[in-house]
Order: structure tokens, then C-alpha cells, then sequence
């Protein structure tokens, strides 16, 4: 278990717990909070992802980040959502 902590890194293993969370929470009802918590998360994950990757490419970065803030957008505009 060490060794999947180290290789993953504490900060993809956190952001990807946060998208675990965040999908085990819009099941349950919270959509909202829910979506929010996904786009948090990937974001957070594309950021670390790309600071760790050897070759930089922009779209690499932009276009999860564009997604994720989308996602993030939709889950406000929601209406009437629990």
C-alpha cells in the first residue's frame, strides 16, 4: 500500500479521492455538491498531472481545466437541485 501512495503521490491520491467522493455523493442525492466535488478534484488532478508530465503541452492542461470549470459552472445553474 506504501508503494501505491509513493507512486501515485499524495496529491493525485488525494484529488482522486475527492472525484471517488464527489461521484459517491451525486449517487446519493447531493447533485450539486456532488458535481462540485468532481470538478474540483479533476481539476486539481490535471494541475498535478501536467506539473509532473516531461513534455508540455498546452491543450494537455487547458482543455481538462475548461471542462472541469464547465462542470463546475453547470453544478451552480442547477436548478432546484438537492
Amino acid at each position: 500500500m506504501k508503494e501505491l501512495i509513493h507512486y501515485l503521490g499524495g496529491q493525485k491520491l488525494a484529488s482522486a479521492g475527492l472525484v471517488a467522493i464527489g461521484v459517491l455523493v451525486g449517487i446519493a442525492g447531493a447533485v450539486r455538491t456532488g458535481s462540485v466535488l468532481i470538478a474540483i478534484g479533476a481539476a486539481s488532478y490535471t494541475a498535478v498531472q501536467y506539473s509532473r508530465s516531461e513534455t508540455k503541452r498546452r491543450i494537455e492542461l487547458i482543455l481538462p481545466l475548461f471542462i472541469s470549470l464547465l462542470l463546475f459552472v453547470v453544478a451552480l445553474t442547477l436548478p432546484h437541485a438537492k
